[in-house]
């Protein structure tokens, strides 16, 4: 009997499982639109656009990264305004920034009113970037929040249509990213799509310090992400790959300390460049180790709680589950101080939802089959945070999951597989749900495995987990999450990524209600905020001739250095660069009298590039300038090195 009604089930959700809301979908096919150049030469020199990020009520992060043409101390002018015509300035500072930095820019605004929208922009080099908008946190009086949710953005596996859609939204509060905003692997290797053909630059897996800041720099200039950045500001975690696949503290899957070096230096290196290209609040180092994990408290509606679940003390995953590792009960996944801290915001939390901006999924998926990576992998202190989570007597804990490539919606529950213990149906036995986004743009179950058949699979994964209310294994895309005091819902967008793409289809949408723990279908999508803020324009404000010259840009419309590292150095140079066309680049070394010491000419294809020189022997300990032109261009980029031996 029980086959015969699992049977039944299986065909009723093979019908059911994908039934969605009305498809709003504008798109365009493959081959209508011609890839755009790899960065914009008008916005020199703030090729990557803006961001911000880690608003609160009175503050928020402003960044910008600026290209100079040679190594100096560069000025940096910032304006920020209630209105896109910067009638109404509220704030402007003056700062500067040099190598030591990458050319990055980040300022802490403060003194801003709660719940208002901000325009903001920067000046450098006689030019101004883009303007960005920006949103500051509701306060006392909050009472509907909206984010987007998203994570695991794949360049090499397909375009970022997901984060165009994003920056359409003009009334959400802030972007939440749960990691994997960039990959560390060789161009061809993991997600790479020939269909696509989008590739990794450094062309190499990327492990120094060099390379971490060059990939950041390679995202950036990718026009979808930087559309979002421009409209939003972000809340991000890292997961793994911001380092390398499958890390912990001490080490990761993805990483061979006899080929690659010693793993800490690697992790740090990571780290370094990752607070130097994100819109971030620098976080406290205790014992040397990044405290990422933050809380964003939004009046009596909502805190946000991100946690670290990768880097600062988490321990080497099991190979399995009768791996001896597995049932070491000292494991950790948090660690005991960032677990204190946790339970500390949970007890300190008057807000009716506690939302956990967390990596890795919480629920089980599979009675028998723990996921070695996840929560699951680390039971006893799994078991710890839930029992706390239970103990607060309230039902209203958000999860939002990133890391698995899927969409799910699980009701969060201590014992699913035990029907004495939870009722799906009424809550009972629950003390809250989960929220696991899909991928921006990573490899999902189809094209992880190729030719399988999504609905039969999906549908018994249903029937398999009582607690699993809603899964989508093939589609990427996000979601929106909407917050009011009754409920929150999250509306599950799904995009393109084969092709450059304006569908938007807003799949199905579940929700949870104030004090009930479980997850029910919702019939129409979240009804957004009323007041929809001003998108901020596309174009740069134009510049206004100062008497005091701070320096030039490129003039070159087909290259630009995106930095030159490491500097000093003893033996070898690794440029970064950007080509919009196949380039004959020279590159000459100078010594201080203007003597040429190494020269070399390489044809070089369009893309943003890796290219590593190496330094003749016999050069002497000094101040060397190195030279960069195209036949294009003859006046050169000049970078200053200095060479030690």
């Amino acid at each position: 009997m029980r086959e015969i009604i699992k049977t039944i089930l299986l065909a009723i959700l093979f019908v059911q499982v994908n039934i969605s809301f009305a498809q709003l979908s504008f798109t365009h096919g493959p081959g209508e639109e011609i890839e755009p150049e790899y960065f914009n030469p008008e916005l020199a020199p703030f090729y990557h656009g803006v961001a911000s990020g880690d608003p609160l009520q009175d503050r928020v992060i402003i960044w910008t990264r600026v290209t100079p043409v040679s190594d100096t101390i560069v000025p940096v002018k910032w304006v920020m305004a209630k209105d896109t015509a910067f009638t109404y300035i509220v704030a402007e500072g003056e700062l500067t920034t040099d190598y030591t930095k990458d050319y990055t820019v980040k300022v802490d605004v403060t003194d801003l009113e709660p719940n208002v929208t901000y325009y903001y922009y920067f000046t450098a080099l006689e030019k101004n970037s883009i303007v960005g908008r920006t949103h500051t946190l509701q306060g006392a009086t909050a009472s509907h929040l909206r984010f987007a949710v998203g994570s695991c953005s794949n360049y090499q596996m397909g375009y970022f249509n997901s984060y165009k859609q994003i920056s359409k939204h003009n009334d959400l509060d802030a972007v939440l990213h749960l990691g994997d905003y960039l990959y560390e692997y060789p161009t061809y290797d993991y997600g790479y799509s020939v269909e696509v053909d989008r590739q990794h630059r450094p062309n190499d897996e990327i492990i120094s310090l060099d390379d971490y800041r060059i990939r950041h720099s390679f995202y950036k200039l990718d026009q979808d992400l930087m559309a979002a950045h421009q409209q939003h500001p972000f809340i991000c975690v890292w997961d793994d790959h911001e380092i390398a696949n499958n890390t912990y503290e001490t080490g990761a899957a993805n990483h061979s300390e006899e080929t690659e070096g010693d793993f800490i230096t690697r992790k740090e290196s990571a780290i370094r460049a990752y607070m130097e290209w994100m819109p971030i609040r620098m976080p406290e180092y205790v014992g040397g180790k990044p405290q990422i994990y933050r809380s964003f408290e939004i009046g009596d509606l909502a805190d946000i709680i991100m946690v670290d679940t990768r880097v600062e003390d988490r321990d080497k995953q099991a190979y399995s589950a009768i791996d001896p590792l597995f049932a070491d009960t000292t494991r950790e996944i948090l660690g005991e101080e960032q677990r204190e801290w946790l339970f500390d915001k949970i007890d300190a939390s008057n807000a009716t939802w506690k939302i956990y901006g967390n990596q890795v999924m919480m629920s089980e998926e599979g009675e028998d089959s723990p996921d070695v990576d996840a929560w699951t992998g680390y039971p006893f202190e799994r078991e710890k945070v839930i029992d706390k989570l239970i103990d607060t007597g309230d039902k209203n804990h958000v999860v939002l999951t990133g890391d698995t490539h899927r969409s799910w919606a699980f009701d969060l529950t201590k014992h699913p597989f035990d029907t004495a213990y939870y009722q799906p149906l009424t809550g009972r036995g629950t003390y809250g749900v989960e929220l696991a986004a899909p991928s921006l743009a990573s490899p999902n179950r189809n094209e992880s495995s190729p030719g399988t058949s999504p609905l039969p699979f999906q549908a018994e994964l249903l029937v398999e987990n009582p607690h699993l209310r809603y899964s989508d294994l093939d589609n990427h895309g996000y979601f929106i999450m909407d917050i009011t005091q009754l409920k929150v819902q999250a509306d599950y967008h799904y995009v393109d990524t084969k092709f450059r793409s304006d569908r938007d289809s807003i799949a199905q949408g579940w929700f949870t209600l104030k004090d009930q723990g479980f997850l029910q279908q919702a019939l129409s999508p979240s009804i957004g905020k009323n007041l929809q803020a001003i998108p901020a324009p596309i174009n740069p404000r134009v510049y206004v001739e100062e008497e005091d010259h701070t320096g030039v840009i490129n003039e070159n419309n087909n290259l630009f250095i995106s930095g030159v590292y490491p500097n000093p150095t003893s033996d070898y140079l690794t440029i970064g660069m950007s080509l919009n066309q196949v380039e004959n680049v020279s590159i000459q070394l100078l010594d201080f009298t203007g003597k040429v010491c190494h020269e070399l000419s390489i044809e070089m294809m369009p893309g943003n590039q890796k290219l590593t020189v190496d330094l003749p022997a016999g050069l002497a300990t000094g101040i060397y300038h190195l030279n960069i032109h195209t036949d294009n261009n003859l006046r050169p980029i000049s970078k200053r090195i200095s060479i030690l031996k």
